[in-house]
């Protein structure tokens, strides 16, 4: 039996490589411009158009520390490229750009909400594909830190007992 890193197509791991690239490519045109509360204000106008639930998180929290977010927005756009440009902690990585891109459909640029679909959906697809076992750190980071089965994509301890069992009754 083929070791669960050998069945993630090679397909998705340029899937990640490729979103890991864009979004460090993100991450540094954010960092050169300088990292501000502009990030955030510039959502305001666009805010209307939000749900009442969004507009009201975001009018009570979010404007009141710009600063704060604009910084989480840089940082979580920086770690996530890295992390799935590297292949570390892949799952987690993408949940939180998951929910960057979220946020960025609710408030981001009309102009660029196509783009922001497909890089969250580039991200669920790392997500449930697991995109960093194969080629990737998480084969061989613990499995509580890349949120992928026992042994990262190691192959030996990936399979739980009941899991070869029944693999060997259908054969």
């Amino acid at each position: 039996m083929q070791p669960p890193s050998a069945a993630i197509p090679f397909a998705l791991v340029l899937l990640r490589l490729g979103l890991g690239a864009l979004l460090l490519h993100e991450s540094s045109q954010l960092w050169a411009r300088g990292i501000g509360p502009w990030i955030v204000e510039e959502t305001a106008e666009r805010i209307v158009g939000a749900p009442e639930w969004y507009a009201t998180f975001a009018n009570e929290l979010v404007y009141r520390f710009p600063e704060l977010f604009a910084r989480l927005i840089a940082g979580g756009t920086l770690l996530g490229g890295a992390a799935l440009f590297i292949g570390a902690a892949v799952r987690p990585a993408c949940v939180g750009i998951v929910f960057l891109m979220a946020n960025a459909l609710l408030v981001g640029p009309r102009a660029e909400r196509e783009y922001i679909a497909l890089v969250g959906l580039a991200a669920i697809a790392c997500l449930l594909g697991n995109a960093g076992v194969r080629m990737g750190a998480d084969a061989w980071l613990p499995s509580w830190l890349s949120w992928t089965s026992a042994g990262g994509g190691r192959g030996k301890g990936s399979q739980s007992a009941g899991h070869k069992q029944g693999a060997s009754q259908d054969a």
